[in-house]
Order: structure tokens, then C-alpha cells, then sequence
């Protein structure tokens, strides 16, 4: 069998996405999943409830407990080759 050890593992939100880097966001989505979560158990909706309670752990555990930001990529130097008027790059107003 193959060597699984290297693999990243598998999270159904991406961390490594740059829209998540805000703590406010990421508090955010935390709170909105814990609130649908009580007001399904306040409508006394056992089944929506624990999938919602599971959502808002899930949350709470990749967003905020084991949340590492992205590394900043940097930017890529220009390429002189792209300074160079191609055909059709020109004033479309000709």
C-alpha cells in the first residue's frame, strides 16, 4: 500500500484561503452556527439540532482552536516578456 503518513488531511472548510483570515469573520461564522443550533433546540427540532451543534463544533474546532493563517505568497517579479504590446492589446476605440 502506499505511504498515507504525508497526506494533509482532508477539512470541508479550506483554512488555507485568504477570506478566512479575519478573526471577526471566523468568530462570526462560530456564533451564526452556535445560534442556529439553539434556536433548533429551542423549537424543539432534535434532529436539525445535533447536526447543528455538530456544525458549530466543527466550526469552532477548524476556525478558531487549530486555525494556522497562510503563509503570505510573494508577489510574483514581472516578466519583462509581458511589458511587450501584443496584437489586439491596443485602444479598442481605433
Amino acid at each position: 500500500m502506499a505511504d498515507n503518513k504525508r497526506k494533509t488531511p482532508i477539512y470541508l472548510i479550506d483554512t488555507q484561503s485568504d477570506f478566512y483570515r479575519p478573526l471577526g469573520l471566523r468568530l462570526g461564522i462560530c456564533i451564526s452556527t452556535a445560534a442556529w443550533a439553539g434556536l433548533e433546540a429551542w423549537h424543539r427540532q432534535p434532529f436539525w439540532s445535533v447536526i447543528a451543534i455538530a456544525c458549530a463544533i466543527y466550526c469552532t474546532y477548524v476556525l478558531l482552536l487549530t486555525y494556522k493563517a497562510p503563509e503570505p505568497v510573494a508577489p510574483r517579479p514581472p516578466d519583462p516578456e509581458d511589458d511587450e504590446e501584443q496584437p489586439g492589446d491596443g485602444d479598442a476605440r481605433s
